[in-house]
């Protein structure tokens, strides 16, 4: 079983701040947001999220710069 992510804040994750923490997981920063800022950001529950397609997923992050 994986650790769960180290939370961050939004704009620390931002792909404009070209120092990511090291551990932060590139492909899937979303999973660094404090659960309350990440339902605020995207309009629902990470669970929500998920179940988008793929695309879609994408351009959520890429709209918040997270991608």
């Amino acid at each position: 079983m994986s650790k769960p992510a180290k939370i961050y804040s939004l704009d620390i994750l931002q792909t404009t701040n070209s120092n990511l923490p090291d551990d932060a997981d590139r492909q899937h920063l979303e999973r660094h947001l404090a659960r309350e800022e990440f339902e605020e950001l995207f309009g629902m529950t990470p669970i929500e999220f998920y179940k988008q397609p793929e695309w879609k997923r994408i351009n959520m992050k890429r709209k918040v710069k997270l991608f």
